[in-house]
């Protein structure tokens, strides 16, 4: 027997015998209970309120006849209920959900000549006590209202609202100088692959109830990327009658976009939730001119969700996804002039079913099963200048998690299992068709050589499989100071045999007088590497082709998962309950960075490492939640990025590289010292009137290219936009306003209109410039969008 059947064999002994005793890491979080008057007597018909200020989380149930009431689907995070009826006084109590155990809470409602029986606190505090970790909470409510004229870039826009992240062309982000090392858990189902415009589609905001951004102390529950990890909770229709609505918006150039979503519950025992849209724009990625030639495209996003709860202690979950995009690659003007017309067609589609049981008022456990597909296709023309290439890759993801919960006292305890097989296949080809064109362009003479008669082609197959392991405990070690300590462990075979156990260590200390929470924490990371054209970056046929390789080994080898060490110290204050200060002091240590390279001035992305890197930075949120209507935040991050040479991989095809050898230092373009945001909303509540106005500054990448090469990109297009002297792009500011209102609400109907402004002052700015490994994109100019929405109840 292989060795990798015996590890496969061996995890699966491990995922039975572990069934009962591991960790959760499907989120499923509920709360329960019910709510009875002082001589007992159940109260039905009562209004219940779920509501956190700081993210806007607001839900609302009313008890049933047995005076029960329940929420399904609670993001975690720390709440406050309310229950109140007339003749009674008001109760208010904290929750906390951090685990799936289900929350029960049983209220007590007094008359009003009566003292209440359940303590009110009227001014909860805004920080969240027990949670180690730094995060970002958003609710549905913000994500309608966030300014947006392109869909496609929704979901990423949304998560750099999040203190410590840098937007890039195309969607692309970056957290505390890792490249795009998002980890996304959708309905507590891991995904590792990138969803960047020019990768995947993506998840479309409408079908999101709520997503939380983690940045500091990942808890070992989670791998397999190492930025951050992003939870989306998508939206359920179990807790809601049946409804739907239509919308449907245009904008400029050309927007065209449509969404119909339908769900709704029956009983609380089955719901569902389906959501369609359509988009297309004719500047639907960052072009490389800034005349935008060749630049449109669309995309079609189906998302549907079930839950059904056959039990009172059973919960059933069916996520089902089928996902499309078709854009041209953006032209420069020697492009455009020769009729260039390259055109990629990116595919996804995912399918999950989880299962919770509720094994007793201590114990909870989950299962999973899970297959993602990820494909794209490149297609060129004749007239392609001075390259002409051709793409057909896909992969698929399928796996099984098992993972439960068990409290008992203080300590909450957790441990799961994670086995993953991967599916590989790659074909790629590229031909030189203008010799003159490509020597202008520095292409390398080793690329030079294929040519249409002799093109330089690539095909590969790999499967390999991926395991994890963890282990975790919260408890309480004093009064007021809250421990998280795990450990996670992590093979992959993807290329290479490598494996790591990863040790996670948090803490918070919560001084009550002054509303202060302090923490800090201690992670080690690890993250294969991305599987998107993986076979060619590490393949022979790339290293011929790659300034770094040396018969010393100094470059160009097979690339390696990423290991990092990160640390963080942080402090949050609420001030009086009027707003929320989070800073954070953190520093990361890298081996193996991960920065991909994209090919030539297509859209194809190939993986490659630097050998070494270091990060570190200030994160600065202040939140404010509504109050009189009003509410905003602000985020601030100062941060420095230095990676160390030799770099791994890619696919390279030009020499201007050759200045990063083994030793080497040098400033990433993920490196912007200086990242702001901010977003003011007010809401009349009464009208349904809304207004949102917000900004980003980005201090500009750096140009880190020989002199040679600076040089003739002062004449290109948009040199204007750069600080050669500084080489870096100039700083640019932009700034967006959205406002909604209802315009027509019936008993069982509402017509809504809503309408978006992107960039108002018109602003031109470079996303990057030159780069050599991202090339030139500019950012947009004034964006209008506007919608209609039909809503039906």
């Amino acid at each position: 027997m292989s060795k990798t059947a015996n590890c496969v064999g061996h995890a699966l002994v491990l995922l039975l015998s572990a069934w009962r005793l591991c960790g959760a890491q499907i989120q499923i979080g509920t709360v329960t209970g019910s709510v009875t008057d002082s001589a007992g007597a159940v109260l039905p018909a009562i209004e219940i309120v779920l509501h956190n200020p700081i993210a806007g989380y607001h839900r609302v149930v009313t008890t049933g006849g047995r005076g029960e009431f329940a929420f399904n689907n609670v993001p975690f995070g720390r709440y406050t209920l309310k229950a109140s009826a007339a003749g009674f006084q008001a109760a208010s109590v904290s929750i906390s959900v951090r685990s799936n155990m289900p929350s029960i809470v049983d209220v007590t409602l007094s008359p009003t000549v009566a003292p209440q029986s359940v303590a009110v606190n009227s001014e909860k505090s805004l920080i969240e006590e027990d949670s180690s970790s730094s995060k970002t909470e958003l609710d549905k409510t913000y994500i309608r209202s966030r300014p947006s004229v392109v869909r496609s870039h929704r979901l990423q826009d949304l998560i750099a609202t999040a203190p410590g992240w840098v937007t890039e062309n195309n969607g692309l982000i970056h957290i505390r100088g890792v490249d795009d090392g998002v980890l996304y858990v959708h309905d507590g189902i891991p995904i590792v692959d990138r969803l960047d415009a020019v990768s995947a589609s993506g998840f479309d905001t409408d079908s999101i109830d709520s997503l939380e951004v983690i940045t500091g102390n990942i808890p070992a529950e989670f791998g397999g990327r190492n930025g951050a990890v992003v939870t989306i909770h998508p939206e359920s229709g179990i807790d809601l009658p049946l409804a739907g609505s239509v919308e449907v918006g245009a904008g400029t150039f050309r927007t065209r976009e449509a969404a119909i979503a339908v769900g709704g519950g029956f009983k609380q025992k089955f719901g569902f939730f389906i959501t369609t849209t359509a988009n297309r724009s004719d500047r639907y990625l960052d072009p490389v001119d800034p005349s935008n030639f060749n630049n449109i495209g669309g995309g079609l996003n189906l998302n549907a969700r079930s839950d059904w709860h056959p039990t009172p202690r059973d919960t059933i979950l069916v996520d089902i996804s089928g996902n499309g995009a078709d854009f041209r690659v953006p032209n420069d003007l020697v492009q455009e002039l020769a009729g260039q017309r390259q055109r990629q067609l990116v595919r996804d589609n995912g399918e999950a079913l989880s299962w919770q049981h509720v094994w007793s008022g201590a114990t909870v456990t989950n299962a999973a099963y899970f297959r993602h597909f990820f494909g794209t296709k490149l297609f060129g023309n004749e007239q392609s200048t001075p390259i002409v290439a051709a793409q057909d890759r896909k992969h698929v993801r399928q796996g099984v998690i098992a993972s439960a919960t068990h409290q008992h006292k203080e300590h909450t305890f957790k441990a799961g299992l994670e086995l993953t097989r991967v599916n590989v296949s790659e074909f790629f080809t590229f031909a030189i068709t203008d010799e003159e064109e490509a020597e202008a362009r520095d292409i390398s003479e080793a690329a030079q050589e294929f040519d249409l008669e002799r093109p330089f082609v690539f095909q590969g197959r790999k499967k390999a499989t991926q395991t994890a392991a963890y282990v975790e405990d919260t408890f309480t070690l004093r009064k007021h100071l809250r421990v998280s300590a795990g450990l996670r462990y992590d093979h992959s075979n993807l290329l290479t045999s490598d494996q790591q156990f990863s040790p996670r260590l948090g803490a918070v200390y919560y001084i009550t007088s002054t509303r202060t929470a302090i923490r800090g924490s201690f992670n080690r990371l690890f993250m294969p590497p991305q599987v998107e054209n993986l076979l060619l970056s590490s393949s022979e046929q790339a290293r011929k082709l790659s300034p770094f390789a040396s018969d010393e080994g100094g470059g160009g080898a097979t690339i390696r998962p990423e290991r990092l060490s990160s640390f963080e110290a942080a402090v949050a204050q609420d001030f009086f309950g009027l707003f929320k200060l989070d800073a954070v002091y953190w520093w990361r240590f890298f081996r193996n960075v991960e920065d991909p390279n994209v090919f030539f001035t297509t859209t194809v992305i190939f993986p490659n490492s630097v050998a070494r890197g270091i990060s570190r930075g200030i994160d600065v949120r202040i939140d404010v939640p509504q109050r009189k209507g009003w509410s905003g935040y602000f985020s601030y991050t100062n941060m420095r990025v230095l990676y160390t040479g030799p770099i791994n991989g890619g696919l390279f095809l030009t020499e201007e590289f050759e200045e990063i050898g083994d030793g080497t230092r040098f400033i990433p373009d993920q490196d912007q010292r200086n990242v702001g945001g901010f977003g003011v909303t007010y809401r009349r509540e009464r009208s349904g009137a809304w207004a949102t106005f917000s900004g980003r500054h980005q201090s500009g990448v750096p140009l880190d290219v020989s002199d040679e090469r600076l040089e003739s990109l002062r004449s290109a297009p948009g040199a204007d936009l750069v600080n050669f002297d500084r080489r870096r792009v100039k700083p640019w500011t932009v700034f967006d306003f959205s406002s909604g209102a209802n315009i027509l609400k019936r008993e069982r109907l509402t017509v809504s209109a809503q309408l978006s402004i992107q960039n108002i002052a018109n602003k031109r700015y470079a996303h990057n410039f030159g780069n050599p490994f991202e090339g030139t994109h500019f950012g947009h100019p004034r964006l209008w969008g506007g919608r209609i929405k039909l809503s039906f109840y």
